[in-house]
């Protein structure tokens, strides 16, 4: 399994292209482009697929901060792609699927210890982009 690598200045969200973009508060610290699910608090928090199962729930992309910064602080204001493409990820391949993965808030091409989809790769204007489209399942279980 390997890690989808990104630089944070690069994600951005595609609304255009029918992104679905929701604001929250981060949890905890997240990076622009790290994958999130929403704690039992309400916050949002980075999601990690060998923790538990609703940890495993990513819910979402962070693509922008309040200030313009990559990096959002705990209880900083954070807006979340839950639905939609996404640009800015590496060697993504168009019709491939994207997982939770085993690394806090990064997302995968293989499955991790829970079975979660975060989306596929999709050709959009020239660049393969990541559809957000979470599954919020567990099929292992």
């Amino acid at each position: 399994m390997a890690d989808m690598a990104f630089t944070a200045a690069e994600i951005r969200p595609l609304p255009s292209h029918g992104a679905i973009i929701v604001p929250g508060t981060a949890g905890g610290t997240i990076t622009v482009g790290h994958l999130v699910y929403v704690a039992s608090d309400g916050d949002w928090e980075r999601a990690d697929g060998n923790v538990s199962a609703a940890v495993a729930r990513g819910q979402g992309i962070a693509v922008e901060s309040y200030d313009g910064e990559t990096t959002i602080n705990t209880g900083d204001p954070v807006s979340v792609v839950v639905f939609g493409p996404v640009s800015g990820f590496d060697a993504l391949t168009a019709g491939a699927n994207y997982y939770v993965s085993d690394t806090v808030g990064r997302i995968a091409d293989a499955v991790g210890t829970f079975d979660r989809q975060i989306g596929f790769g999709m050709e959009l204007a020239g660049e393969v982009v990541l559809f957000v489209h979470p599954q919020q399942n567990d099929p292992s279980s």
